[in-house]
């Protein structure tokens, strides 16, 4: 489904007195907003976003509800209890008082699903049928349904593999169904979910012909169930109440919550597995990369067996990220090994680790391998022995590999020992293997059940950064792709920010990959690099780091189930638009009302691109205080260089900016030649990566137009006048929206637009130090007022307000509010009753990425 490309914000309510000359505008840019919700909100006042995009609530158009009773009247799932999926835990049930519950089958899954879906979406019960009755949802494959086998080619389903659905609208024999169908029990799963979908998002069902298939193979969560948890059930988003540390899954909960740990199972698991499912993600490691070795206990392991038990039927596997250390933990004696014992290659080193997974499969049968975070961030690996990344990931997969297990090994490495430059040390040290030629001629050593997983940028999650130049370079080995999906660097759990267009555009950056001739591959996208088509890799595999937790909404903040949500449906398809997959997640979570989808896709689009205006324009990168990875510090130098603000930003008297130029660190060669060259000159690299690649010279013009000092403060400005447009946006939605969600997402706004005002008023006082030149005042909603018959200008866009003093005699009232920019709309909110007093102008436009408002308050004196 694809949205439209119109804008929405709501028109100012208040009587008010529109002035100044941006009559282009003076209808709203945004259209009109109702002046009350039209129906009673589809949510309950207290509704808390607990069930995430999977909140059936009744159809509210009456016309589309009486279409969808008249075409769904029963639910026919043949032999849905046939094929149990395995469980090992005896004793597992559900915690007290549980709305969810267990199922033993995925079809019973898919079945349940649909009685929850249809019933809330239809505002009735729909009956569970056996035979072949009148409008009937019919879901199975031709080996559990001999419905399915009827109805459906098996030439249609060949196409589809395992995970591939069809959803299709038949009429046949008087009898009028629909169909939903796959080649596996699991595949049947989804093609409900996507039916599902389609009915939150009132789409009709004439005709109704759909089919899918992912284009990636494994589509995983790695779920860091600590690190900068900002998920939790405290205010602080990092511990928890109860006993409980905040993660969504407790192994260890002490207090009041001893009595809940796994193998007891709580509704937020299965809410998270029916979750994931509905977008299609097949496999979650359910522990850190800086990973803690209980996961691996006998211990832990039968706990794991029992959330494995309960995920199953919805199609999650399960992983565990692993120490490479682990052998020598005194928790594991008598069976524990030595320093020296480490050695890759040894017998005792690969014996100890199939050991522990033989353990892990005899309680999860489809368990998938480990996740390894190696000679990173103080975390131990092979290069402690003197041996390399190859050496150690391939003695742990040939450890695995008779049980048909995988390794993830990450590439997030940066020895400063490799480089001077931190952005360049990855490839340096993987490229050489990946390039080594075998003794049977092959080229490449890594093993064929390795993954490299790669982040999507060079440095660390940054809101904006080039396409990692491993992807297309390390065409020998599988890779997987890593994206973050918790906001450690976008704004945590108080920013509103969408992260699908981060996703999407480097999904769809062109590598200009060529092959061993030079030739430019016909298929180079980041996105084909990944999916294997690119280079001919038949596996694939996408990874999402994810952090949700016990929080009432699972997320911390209401706007991040819709990055777990993007996450999924790029997973499944990299090629759709982060727009439409915005529509498709506001509709199902929000509203179906066409005001409210429009207002809060556009809230959505934009916010990334403001994040990164407001805190890192023009490719300065990594500006975060080291505390807590949230607010600015650019002045920050620490122990490790490459950890410093300071390190990134190079801000001196002649400009600001890394030099990876050929001229300086050289980074650019590490791209394939049309990308390199691109970027190594600073006349044709995009401006939005300008930073990253060269240090830019404080009066170098740019093509705004503006010198780059002018322009870096502009983007600074533009970046948080879209908060203040974010806040005025969402308030205007009050009467639409469920009272709870609400007021929270209006608390977050609040606090984020501070925020983001911090954000630029430390950077922009940090950088004028170096650059030593005024800020600007002509911003991108500048404006001038006439009081008195005198025009005032030169306001600081930045300050909470201006003080104007008049002359005796002169009336403190605005006449004429005079824009820089025509296309803008001025309101003059309010006019001072005196002097001292006080008045408001708000001024509202367009930046490239979506509206900006500020609202201008003078202090009138004498």
């Amino acid at each position: 489904m694809s949205s439209s490309d119109e804008n929405e914000q709501s028109r100012l309510r208040r009587r008010s007195f529109l002035i100044g000359s941006g009559a282009a505008v003076a209808t709203s840019v945004f259209g009109a907003v109702p002046a009350r919700a039209t129906s009673p909100g589809a949510f309950p006042a207290d509704y808390d976003g607990s069930d995430l995009w999977l909140r059936y609530e009744q159809v509210a158009d009456p016309g589309l509800l009486a279409r969808y009773r008249a075409a769904l009247g029963a639910i026919v799932v043949e032999n849905a209890g046939r094929t149990k999926v395995h469980r090992h835990t005896a004793n597992l049930s559900m915690a007290p008082g549980s709305r969810e519950h267990l199922v033993e089958s995925t079809l019973e899954a898919a079945r349940d699903e649909l009685v929850r879906g249809l019933g809330g979406l239809l505002g009735r019960p729909v009956p569970v049928q056996g035979g072949f009755p009148d409008r009937a949802v019919i879901v199975g494959t031709p080996d559990s349904s001999p419905l399915v086998r009827m109805l459906v080619p098996a030439r249609d389903l060949a196409p589809l593999g395992d995970d591939g659905y069809l959803v299709r609208a038949l009429s046949r024999g008087g009898h009028r169904s629909i169909v939903i169908a796959g080649n596996t029990d699991l595949a049947a799963l989804y093609g409900t979910f996507a039916f599902l979908r389609r009915l939150q998002a009132q789409q009709p069902l004439t005709d109704l012909k759909l089919s899918s298939v992912p284009r990636i193979n494994h589509r995983y969560l790695n779920y860091w169930e600590t690190e900068r948890l900002y998920a939790g059930n405290n205010p602080a988003g990092t511990g928890g109440l109860d006993g409980e540390n905040g993660a969504i899954f407790d192994f260890t909960a002490t207090g009041a919550s001893a009595a809940l740990n796994l193998p007891v199972i709580l509704d937020r698991y299965l809410v998270a597995a029916r979750a994931m499912a509905s977008v299609g993600i097949n496999g979650i490691t359910i522990n850190n990369v800086n990973a803690n070795s209980f996961y691996v206990t006998p211990a832990a392991i039968e706990q794991e067996a029992a959330l494995a038990d309960a995920l199953r039927p919805y199609g999650i596997k399960l992983a565990v990220s692993i120490n490479y250390a682990a052998p020598t933990d005194a928790r594991f004696a008598p069976d524990t090994l030595t320093r020296e014992e480490l050695d890759p290659y040894s017998a005792k080193f690969r014996d100890w680790w199939t050991r522990r997974a033989r353990q892990l499969q005899a309680a999860i049968p489809d368990f998938l391998g480990f996740t390894v975070k190696a000679n990173s961030e103080g975390q131990p690996g092979p290069q402690d022995l003197g041996y390399d990344h190859g050496d150690g990931a391939n003695g742990m997969a040939a450890a695995v590999a008779p049980l048909g297990m995988r390794i993830f090994w990450r590439t997030f490495v940066y020895n400063a020992e490799v480089d001077a430059d931190r952005l360049k040390r990855a490839y340096l040290e993987f490229g050489p293997i990946d390039e080594e030629r075998q003794p049977d001629s092959t080229i490449g050593r890594f093993a064929k059940n390795v993954f490299l997983q790669t982040k999507n940028g060079p440095l660390d999650y940054q809101a904006r950064e080039p396409a990692n130049p491993l992807f297309g370079r390390m065409e020998h080995t599988n890779q997987a792709i890593e994206l973050q999906i918790t906001q450690e660097y976008t704004g945590q759990n108080t920013m509103l920010c969408y992260l699908g267009p981060l996703w999407e555009e480097v999904l769809k950056s062109d590598t200009y990959a060529t092959d061993a001739h030079g030739k430019l591959l016909d298929k180079r996208l980041v996105g084909h690099v990944v999916d294997g088509t690119a280079q001919g890799h038949p596996d694939s595999a996408i990874v999402g780091v994810a952090n949700f937790g016990n929080a009432d909404n699972l997320t911390g903040h209401h706007f991040a189930q819709a990055n777990l949500y993007a996450f999924g449906r790029l997973a499944w398809d990299w090629t759709l638009d982060a727009r439409g997959i915005a529509e498709d997640w506001v509709r199902l979570t929000w509203s179906n009302r066409d005001f409210v989808v429009r207002t809060i896709v556009a809230m959505m689009m934009g916010s990334r691109e403001a994040l990164v205006s407001y805190q890192t324009p023009l490719g300065v990168a990594h500006q975060f205080r080291s505390s807590d990875h949230y607010g600015p510090n650019p002045a920050e130098r620490l122990a490790r260089d490459d950890w410093s603000p300071v390190y990134y930003n190079k801000a001196d008297t002649a400009g600001l900016g890394y030099d990876r130029s050929p001229t300086g660190s050289g980074f650019t060669a590490q791209y394939f030649p049309v990308l390199a060259a691109r970027y190594a000159d600073i006349d044709t690299v995009p401006e939005n990566l300008l930073m990253w690649f060269h240090h830019v010279p404080w009066d170098r013009r740019l093509r705004s137009g503006r010198i780059f000092w002018d322009e870096l403060v502009y983007r600074y400005q533009t970046g948080v006048h879209y908060v203040s447009w974010l806040r005025r946006a969402w308030d205007s939605l009050e009467r639409h929206v469920d009272a709870r969600r609400f007021a929270e997402v209006k608390a977050k706004l609040a606090a984020h637009e501070a925020d983001a005002g911090t954000w630029r008023d430390t950077c922009v006082g940090y950088w004028q130090q170096f650059s030593g030149r005024a800020i600007p005042t002509d911003g991108p909603l500048s404006i001038k007022i006439v009081v008195g018959g005198r025009a005032i200008g030169g306001f600081d866009a930045g300050a909470a307000s201006s003080t104007v003093p008049l002359a005796a005699g002169t009336p403190a009232r605005i006449t004429k509010v005079i824009p820089s920019d025509p296309s803008v709309r001025c309101e003059v909110l309010s006019q001072a009753d005196g002097v001292p007093g006080r008045a408001v102008v708000r001024v509202t436009g367009m930046s490239f990425f979506g509206p900006i408002l500020k609202d201008y308050v003078f202090e009138f004196t004498r």
